[in-house]
């Protein structure tokens, strides 16, 4: 019974994990019964094994949505490609830095600690900003490092793009990346953003949307 109900674990971890890329009305609904079933077993587990059975199984979660996590973001891409009837290839889960940074640039903005977080930054001024995070990040990887330098791209002008994307709907997820960091991070995708430019902004941030949630081709040219 016990190898049995760690298996369950497993697939439900799984599932959970996948679920968190996908998208869909029932989405959150989808992750409250998986929870449950997962909590569910955890105290099944502690009480036909123990709690040092239970205790193991919250760690086995953990390390099963960990490890599977780029698996199950694949899948998820490739079940969008597979539904928009596209052929694309999925760039793969952001590396390990960008994912930390898209992480504090992702998180969600609460009105009421707005004057806290002001507050906080008159204290410390050495605070950095997640921003510029990314813009170090950007101005340190050789590949996106020169064509900032092939474009002339300085520090403000990656602010002024990152805050163009935001306020055009960058502002999201797709496939574990943040668009608007991700769209900055990767050197085809930097390109395709300083080449349009200004023009349709808010058609290059689907354009972007879709790249990194289904592999689809950048297309350069204006369309």
């Amino acid at each position: 019974m016990v190898p049995g109900l760690y298996v369950g674990l497993g697939i439900l971890s799984f599932l959970l994990v996948l679920n968190g890329f996908l998208q869909g009305a029932k989405k959150g609904q989808i992750m409250t019964v998986l929870s449950l079933l997962i909590i569910g077993i955890v105290i099944t587990l502690f009480i036909v094994a123990g709690w040092k059975h239970a205790g193991f199984a919250i760690m086995f979660a953990f390390l099963v949505g960990i490890g599977t996590r780029p698996v199950a973001a694949r899948i998820a891409s490739r079940v969008f490609s597979k539904l928009s009837g596209e052929d694309g290839k999925y760039v793969g889960l952001p590396p390990r830095d960008l994912q930390i940074i898209s992480k504090k640039l992702g998180r969600p903005i609460e009105p009421r600690k707005i004057l806290y977080e002001e507050i906080l930054k008159e204290e410390d001024k050495k605070e950095v900003r997640p921003e510029e995070l990314l813009f170090d990040y950007c101005e340190n990887q050789p590949s996106t490092k020169a064509l900032l330098r092939e474009f002339d791209i300085s520090r403000n002008d990656l602010e002024s793009l990152y805050h163009k994307l935001i306020m055009a709907g960058a502002g999201q997820w797709a496939c574990g990346h943040w668009v608007a960091a991700s769209a900055l991070a990767y050197p085809e995708s930097l390109r395709y953003v300083i080449n349009r430019g200004e023009d349709n902004i808010t058609r290059t941030v689907c354009n972007l949307i879709v790249y990194f949630e289904r592999g689809s081709i950048l297309n350069h040219t204006n369309e």
